[in-house]
């Protein structure tokens, strides 16, 4: 048998469209304009904290390029006289803290002077080297550093004597984690940082502290440089299970520069925003239903009450009290019906037992 819908049900939908439909579809509205213009902020939030971040990084990477410069020109410098040499390294050393080297290297590799006292070692196999005895004007590395064993960044210059001949390398070691605290300490929010990374993608420095290794650190696997978009715009990807939003920028040096932050952090405030809308259409739909309940309780009570005594009517049981006869509304007018009809069906059944006496 087919099931048909009674009031309560009928009046139970009519109410959660009538309440449902336009607040779900405000909330809609609302929650893509909301979620359209808080992803434009923290767009412009990740780009305008990229652009600190490497303007702050340049200027750094500038200030040791220059110092070295303008060293390398120094006569006790070009001497390649270790003795002349040890002084104006120390003071490079102090002016500049983040740097725990500063070190010269003979063209055959040899160790001339340097500014901490150790022992003098050969750098004749580190890429920097090579690379400005090779005619570059800067060299930089990222490498485990022989003095410490930690890993290091090394920025590196020629010295040329008066004909512009190479007759050395000046160099400037630092360590990672000093970087880190100088270059990239800048945080967004409780989980947005940054990380400098050098041409091959190792970690030159890192904005969260715990993620500073004591080893070189390769990110060329990580997820974010595997997005072809996080170049242009701020990019959505998954790192070690955690949902980020990161933005990527090549530098001049070759470096890049990326800064993320936990996806849920950078949009919880949506997030809280959806939590809150499906809470009130929940306490909604309870509001509906309770009012469908009392509404069509309201309905088929006195409706019911009428169809028994129209049922009564029926069987020929005509003194039946009717109370809704003094409502004024639909239903008092169908009780109203009912009475006349009671009572003309006592008038009819009174005719019909004279006519058969």
């Amino acid at each position: 048998m087919k099931r048909q819908l009674n009031i309560f049900h009928k009046v139970l939908i009519t109410l959660l469209i009538a309440t449902l439909v336009p607040l779900c579809a405000l909330w809609y509205l609302g929650n893509s304009a909301a979620e359209k213009e808080l992803t434009a902020n923290i767009s412009e939030n990740l780009v305008a904290t990229m652009n600190t971040v490497a303007t702050g990084i340049n200027a750094w990477d500038e200030t040791n390029v220059r110092a070295l410069r303008q060293a390398a020109r120094t006569a006790d410098l070009v001497s390649m006289d270790g003795g002349r040499q040890t002084p104006v390294l120390g003071a490079i050393g102090v002016t500049y803290e983040w740097s725990y080297l500063v070190f010269t290297v003979a063209t055959d590799g040899r160790n001339v002077a340097r500014n901490d006292g150790g022992a003098l070692t050969n750098y004749g196999d580190r890429s920097y080297f090579k690379a400005v005895m090779s005619g570059d004007d800067v060299a930089r590395q990222v490498a485990i550093g022989k003095s410490t064993g930690k890993p290091s960044l090394i920025v590196a210059t020629p010295i040329r004597n008066d004909a512009r001949a190479v007759v050395g390398v000046l160099g400037m070691a630092m360590n990672l984690g000093d970087i880190s605290r100088t270059v990239t300490d800048i945080h967004i929010g409780n989980t947005g940082h940054a990380i400098l990374l050098d041409a091959e993608n190792k970690v030159i420095a890192h904005g969260d502290a715990s993620k500073v290794r004591t080893a070189l650190q390769d990110f060329s696997g990580h997820p974010a440089l595997k997005v072809a978009t996080i170049t242009e715009q701020p990019s959505v990807y998954v790192s070690e299970g955690v949902k980020m939003i990161g933005f990527q920028r090549k530098l001049p040096q070759g470096w890049s520069v990326l800064v993320e932050q936990e996806y849920g952090e950078a949009f919880a405030t949506l997030a809280k925003m959806q939590r809150e809308a499906r809470i009130l259409i929940l306490v909604t739909i309870a509001l509906v239903v309770g009012m469908a309940y009392l509404l069509g309780k309201q309905l088929t009570s006195p409706i019911n009450q009428l169809t028994a005594i129209a049922e009564k009517l029926s069987r020929g049981q005509l003194t039946v009290n009717i109370p809704q006869t003094g409502r004024g509304d639909e239903i008092g007018a169908l009780a109203r019906a009912i009475e006349r009809l009671g009572i003309s069906i006592g008038m009819a059944m009174d005719r019909l037992r004279k006519k058969s006496a």
